[in-house]
């Protein structure tokens, strides 16, 4: 069963929303393209894996986590965590086109393209080592025994492989439910829910927002307005109590919920009504302070505070 589903991230939305404000001509555009192409790259991938291991959950034998992150005192950032009857299954997973080749000595992993340019990249298994030795010490920590072990798994057939054998296996997504299936049994059990519940519990996600201060941007390079959610480049206009896009005519009541998450990832989660007007463009503070009423909750109960804080 899955106990923590797929869920896009909440970096891959920011980065999202950046590329969309970004003025043209911003020297970080490009760059800022680049890493939300590998986020959504690295997120499609995965998502094809819990796709694969929905095949698992018609038995309570195994529980998938998706996406579980410590920061103290051990740093993790697993992709999917599998739990079984008699393990902790972490898998790291890899969506890469081309030739790929893990070498063990150095332990490097070398992808080909079709062109024959060639990139040297750090060897999955030496993270996912890692891993797996401070997921064992977290487990040490709570007093509790818990076998852990990891497996690579790429996505998808647009990699095509040659590899040593290391300390893991190595698997293509398809292979994986038939794989995890034919695993040993053991007879000594694990607590498969208080696990899960424990993993859940401390899951903390890295804090990254808002994203002008992380990458050093001016927020004055950063659009305002309410952009189309139809054609995705309009500017919105409020217009009889209605948002109305001014390329395709298309309206909605709440186009600003998501100006506003743009404005909370990219400049401040904390919003003032002047600084709600200025972003949406719509000087009217009556009308302002209901849409932050609604989607907001202030910072204090005191009449004179000014902040609403914004919901991420």
């Amino acid at each position: 069963m899955f106990i923590k589903p797929y869920e896009e991230a909440k970096m891959t939305l920011g980065l999202r929303a950046l590329v969309r404000r970004l003025i043209p001509n911003h020297p970080s555009l490009d760059q800022m393209k680049r890493e939300l192409l590998q986020a959504e790259a690295g997120e499609y991938g995965e998502k094809f894996i819990m796709k694969q291991l929905e095949k698992l959950t018609f038995t309570k034998n195994f529980q998938v986590l998706y996406n579980i992150t410590f920061q103290h005192p051990y740093s993790l950032q697993l992709d999917v965590v599998v739990i079984t009857q008699y393990e902790v299954i972490i898998i790291e997973s890899k969506n890469i086109r081309g030739e790929v080749e893990l070498k063990n000595r150095p332990r490097q992993m070398i992808r080909t393209l079709e062109t024959g340019e060639q990139r040297v990249f750090h060897h999955p298994e030496v993270q996912l080592e890692e891993y797996v030795c401070n997921l064992k010490g977290f487990f040490k920590q709570h007093q509790i025994e818990v076998p852990v072990n990891g497996i690579i798994v790429f996505p998808f057939n647009n990699a095509r492989m040659n590899y040593e054998d290391g300390l893991f296996p190595v698997l293509m997504a398809r292979e994986l439910t038939s794989f995890l299936q034919q695993r040993p049994m053991k007879t000594k059990t694990i607590d498969c829910q208080y696990i899960s519940a424990l993993l859940v519990q401390h899951n903390k996600p890295y804090e990254r927002f808002p994203l002008s201060r992380y990458y050093g941007i001016e927020v004055d390079t950063i659009q305002t307005g309410v952009i189309c959610p139809k054609c995705e480049f309009g500017q919105m206009h409020w217009l009889k109590m209605n948002w109305t896009c001014s390329s395709c005519h298309y309206t909605s009541k709440k186009a600003h919920l998501s100006a506003l998450q743009d404005y909370g990832m990219l400049i401040n989660k904390k919003i003032t009504n002047a600084q709600a007007q200025h972003f949406l463009q719509l000087n009217n503070r009556h009308t302002i302070k209901r849409m932050l009423m609604a989607s907001c909750y202030r910072e204090s109960e005191l009449k004179r505070s000014r902040d609403y804080q914004i919901f991420l």
